[in-house]
């Protein structure tokens, strides 16, 4: 008999009457399409149905677009509170008229029609112009100080949506006839602090069924546990590509707590064989899918060998216990991790919460229902060295070895390698549940097996692609900001796209730009460097939602319930209200990029590694234009590959948060009409 975590189960049910007994809040439970700036183009920004071919915009704004007037009034609420704000004509902060304005390039916060305007408008504005800017001095401050450390958990689930990193059909295939040769080209594409497989997986399952070239991908994290993991997942693709199952085995083992015995030996023999290959054996092995140096594969042999060392049977004694070590994990979080969770549950429909509370309990990701006893297994896979702190200059394959995990020694003892998932890291986030939704064709019993569905068939294309040798995959353990040396060392192609995760929160934006402009394809007008941040929220408390007060506050409170309530009875929801608001519920309705184009300047104020600090505050202008590269105005219109920001309420499986922002960078010669 196996013990459940109804622990887990009990802490949730009771997390919010603890947090929040006696306040008046209202949250509203339904899956609703409240739409921002991630709406593909040519689709209506409600309902992201295709547009007809006579679309009803915006009356504010140029650039929403949508299937009917219902669905523009409907959108009006979520749409004017936000995105209006960004695209649309800005009103003049002297004389008050609505139409084409100037910005006030000290703050970014005032606009005017004319200098007439602006002197006149100057006395007063002065003082408020001047409080931006030394904010945002006082702010590269704090930045520097927040990068010192960072660290934790590998990130073997996603904490971001996976995203397709070359969407041809809105890039390079999207204004002019694709030739012969275009559709037989390759692409280069350099993932840096990549993280798991899931935006590789969906890039490659996603390119077009006309295309015929190859795509070449370059992964790069010098985390050496989740690259042995990577690489494992790639070759046990490869080693089992004739048995029909191994897509969804792949599927289970990547996010299972728990596994059957096939699941197990899968593993158990796969790694039995990669622990003896140098790095030409594993090429070979994987028919040239995985590219790797062989100084580098020793840092993942040893993982292996310690995965594999590992009492993996729930009912021996000396089980490595990750039902009791998750239970552990979540006990001892903080309480805003454990508000979090209950305010996932709690916002979710009422048919999708019950088996969601019941995966906080068993950790199952199967494509079916089971029970404990079919998984008698734990997932060696999810474990590793948990790195509490990372210098910003050290390198955790230095701490890997000295832990003595040496290729010559007999593995360090069980107790070295932990559970490395932490409470708030759920398969649900890794994957937009809008496409999940839209790609099922059938209904499930569980956003788990639906989920398992997805993510199973994605796998399947993947391995279509590498059995017809179209996908090609280069592994470096390589520290980021090394990696360029790496690269021209080994005269590695250039990048038609280069993804840089959020990096850009612990090394600065200057300093990832200033290394990877270098390597991006000059060729290919559509190159593009892509970066994110979720951490800007610690530099500018302000444009945190739940910190709202007053008037503010009571706008994006109303613009929620006057957008979520109509949609409720569109959507044929019955709108319930049980006592509380999430703090989330109510962000995307609150413009804080004003705040956003602060911390920027204070980023690139404040340099990074390599980059020294300025002295000045940096306009924005010269921000979107540094070291040569061109910025894609986000306040201009949306990303074409990341979206600038996501829905939150329109993805009620996804546990986002609103935090993640995304900027693209484009060469000088990109794009005639550069947003």
């Amino acid at each position: 008999m196996y013990g459940r975590l109804d622990t887990i189960s009990h802490i949730l049910s009771n997390q919010i009457e603890q947090e929040y007994h006696g306040t008046a809040f209202i949250f509203i439970r339904a899956s609703l399409e409240v739409t921002t700036m991630d709406v593909s183009p040519g689709h209506c920004w409600r309902c992201e149905r295709i547009l007809p071919r006579r679309s009803v915009p915006c009356s504010q704004c140029p650039t929403a677009k949508y299937c009917s007037a219902s669905c523009r009034d409907e959108d009006s609420a979520r749409h004017r509170a936000v995105e209006c704000e960004l695209f649309g004509k800005k009103r003049c902060s002297a004389c008050g008229k609505l139409g084409k304005t100037l910005e006030c390039s000290g703050c970014n916060s005032a606009w005017y029609c004319n200098t007439d305007c602006q002197r006149r408008c100057f006395p007063t504005h002065k003082e408020a112009c001047q409080a931006i800017r030394d904010s945002i001095r006082q702010m590269s401050t704090t930045i520097v100080r927040s990068r010192q450390n960072y660290g934790d958990f590998p990130q073997y689930f996603g904490n971001t949506m996976a995203k397709d990193f070359l969407q041809l059909p809105h890039n390079e295939w999207s204004s002019k006839q694709v030739t012969e040769d275009e559709l037989a080209r390759d692409y280069h594409v350099l993932s840096a602090g990549c993280g798991d497989l899931r935006n590789t997986v969906l890039t490659a399952a996603s390119l077009p069924d006309k295309y015929r070239g190859k795509l070449h991908v370059t992964l790069s994290d010098f985390d050496s546990s989740l690259m042995a993991r990577n690489v494992l997942f790639l070759f046990m693709l490869v080693r089992y590509a004739d048995k029909d199952y191994i897509a969804s085995s792949l599927t289970t083992i990547w996010y299972s707590f728990h596994l059957s015995k096939r699941e197990y030996d899968l593993i158990k023999a796969s790694l039995d064989e990669l622990v003896m290959m140098s790095a030409e054996e594993l090429y070979n092995a994987t028919g040239g899918l995985v590219r790797v140096l062989n100084e580098e594969l020793l840092y993942m042999t040893t993982v292996w060998q310690k995965w594999r060392t590992l009492e993996c049977q729930r009912d021996k004694e000396a089980s490595i216990n990750l039902e009791w070590q998750r239970m552990d994990l979540f006990i001892n979080s903080d309480q805003s991790t454990k508000y979090d969770c209950s305010l996932y549950l709690e916002s979710i429909n009422e048919q999708d919460r019950k088996p969601m509370k019941r995966w906080f309990e068993h950790g199952l990701f199967l494509p079916h229902e089971a029970n404990q006893r079919d998984v008698p297994f734990d997932n060696p896979t999810l474990t590793g060295l948990k790195v509490n702190t990372y210098l910003t200059d050290g390198d955790p394959r230095i701490f890997l070895l000295s832990q003595g995990l040496f290729l010559d020694q007999d593995p360090p003892g069980m107790e070295d390698f932990t559970l490395c998932v932490g409470p708030k890291l759920i398969p649900f986030t890794a994957w937009d549940c809008l496409r999940v939704r839209e790609h099922s064709s059938r209904s499930f019993s569980s956003p788990m097996e639906m989920y398992h569905n997805y993510v199973t068939d994605l796998l399947q294309k993947v391995k279509s692609l590498i059995l017809h040798g179209r996908l090609r995959i280069h592994v470096s353990l390589a520290n980021c900001l090394d990696f360029p040396s790496q690269h021209r060392t080994l005269q590695m192609p250039n990048y038609d796209r280069i993804f840089t995760s959020n990096l850009a929160d612990y090394l600065g934006f200057p300093a990832l730009l200033q290394s990877f402009k270098p390597l991006l394809n000059t060729s290919n007008s559509c190159s593009v460097i892509a970066t994110e941040t979720m951490k800007w929220f610690d530099s500018i408390h302000s444009a945190y939602a739940p910190y709202l007060q007053g008037s503010q506050r009571d706008k994006a409170v109303h613009a929620f319930f006057q957008d979520m309530v109509p949609s409720c009875h569109w959507k044929g929801v019955q709108p319930t209200f049980n006592g509380f608001m999430t703090h989330h519920s109510f962000t995307e309705y609150y413009n804080n990029t004003p705040h956003f184009l602060q911390f920027l300047r204070a980023d690139f104020m404040a340099g990074g590694p390599g980059v020294p600090a300025r002295q000045d505050v940096p306009s924005f202008e010269t921000v979107k234009k540094y070291n040569g590269m061109r910025m894609r105005d986000f306040r201009k219109g949306p990303n074409k590959l990341a979206p600038f920001q996501y829905r939150l309420n329109a993805r009620d499986l996804n546990m986002l948060r609103g935090y993640v922002r995304a900027v693209e960078w484009c060469l000088p010669k990109s794009d005639k009409i550069l947003l």
